[in-house]
C-alpha cells in the first residue's frame, strides 16, 4: 500500500473528528466517576468511540460519493484515491473492532455499540437523505458518546448534561451543513430540510437549538451542576455560539455556512473544556 493510499484512509476517517471523540469519551467516563483504576475500561471505551466514528465516516463517504463529487471533490473517494469498496471494507473492519472491544467491558456497553453501529450504517444508507430525521439521528449519536461513557462506568446520571450539550450543538451543526450542501444534495434528489421546506426553516431550527444550548449552560450554572470554573470557561463557548447565529443570518452561502459550522465545532471544544474544569 503506497503512502498516498495510507494518507487517503486517514483522511477518510476524519482525524480531527476522531480527536474530539478520543477526548470526549474518556472525559465522559471521568465525569461519570471514572478514576485511574478504571484505565483499562476507559482505554477500550475510547478506542471503541474512535473505531465507531471512523467506520461511520467511511461508510458515509461510500454512500455519498456522487454528492461529494460536487460538494467535496477533494475527499479520497471523489478524487479516485480510494474506491467505495475500500470504504466499505474499512467500515467493516473498524466497526467489528469496536464491537470486539466491548466484550471486555459490560453487557450494556456491548449492546449500545452494536445498536449504534447499525443505526449509523442505516443513517448513511437511508436516513441522511430524509427530512430532519437524519439530522436528529446524528445529534443523538453524538450525545450518545457521553451516555456510553456513563454506561461503561455504571453511572449514567452524570452523563446526561454533557450529552444534552452535545446533542443540541450537533443538531444545529447538521442543519447548517445541510444548507451548505444544498446544491449537491438537490442534484442527488436528497430530501433534506432546506431542500424540502427552504433554507430559512432550517436556519430557524438551528438557531432555536443553539439558543436552547445557551440556556442549558446557564441552567447548569444556576443549579450549580458544575463548579464556578465552568461559568468562566463556558462564556467563551456561548460567545462563539452567538456569533455563529449572527453569521448564519447574515448570509446563507456555502462559504458562510462552513464558517458557521467551524464556529459551532470550536464552541463544542470550549464547552467540553468547561465541563472538565467545572468537574474538577
Amino acid at each position: 500500500m503506497n503512502f498516498e493510499k495510507v494518507k487517503a484512509y486517514i483522511q477518510l476517517s476524519r482525524p480531527i473528528n476522531l480527536l474530539i471523540t478520543v477526548i470526549s469519551i474518556p472525559v465522559a467516563c471521568w465525569i461519570a466517576g471514572g478514576t485511574k483504576d478504571d484505565w483499562f475500561s476507559i482505554l477500550f471505551a475510547a478506542l471503541t468511540g474512535v473505531f465507531v466514528a471512523a467506520g461511520a465516516n467511511s461508510i458515509n463517504d461510500a454512500f455519498d460519493i456522487d454528492i461529494d463529487r460536487i460538494n467535496r471533490p477533494n475527499r479520497p473517494l471523489p478524487r479516485g484515491t480510494l474506491t467505495p469498496q475500500n470504504a466499505r471494507e474499512m467500515w467493516f473492519l473498524v466497526s467489528s473492532g469496536a464491537i470486539i472491544f466491548n466484550f471486555f467491558l459490560n453487557v450494556a456497553a456491548f449492546v449500545i455499540v452494536v445498536i449504534v453501529v447499525v443505526i449509523l450504517y442505516y443513517y448513511s444508507a437511508k436516513l441522511k437523505r430524509t427530512v430532519f430525521l437524519g439530522n436528529f439521528v446524528v445529534a443523538i449519536m453524538t450525545g450518545m458518546a457521553f451516555v456510553y461513557g456513563g454506561i461503561v462506568m455504571n453511572n449514567i446520571e452524570r452523563s446526561i448534561m454533557p450529552a444534552l450539550f452535545a446533542f443540541l450543538s450537533n443538531l444545529a451543526r447538521e442543519l447548517v451543513k445541510d444548507v451548505e450542501d444544498i446544491e449537491g444534495d438537490r442534484r442527488e434528489h436528497a430530501l433534506t430540510l432546506p431542500i424540502t421546506f427552504g433554507v430559512k426553516p432550517a436556519l430557524w431550527l438551528a438557531t432555536i437549538s443553539l439558543l436552547i444550548l445557551i440556556g442549558s449552560t446557564l441552567l447548569a450554572v444556576y443549579f450549580s451542576i458544575y463548579h464556578i470554573a465552568f461559568l468562566y470557561t463556558v462564556i467563551g463557548a456561548d460567545a462563539l455560539i452567538l456569533s455563529a447565529i449572527v453569521m448564519m443570518w447574515h448570509s446563507a452561502s456555502p462559504i458562510q455556512m462552513r464558517r458557521v459550522s467551524i464556529s459551532i465545532k470550536m464552541s463544542m471544544g470550549i464547552g467540553l473544556a468547561a465541563i472538565i474544569l467545572g468537574s474538577i
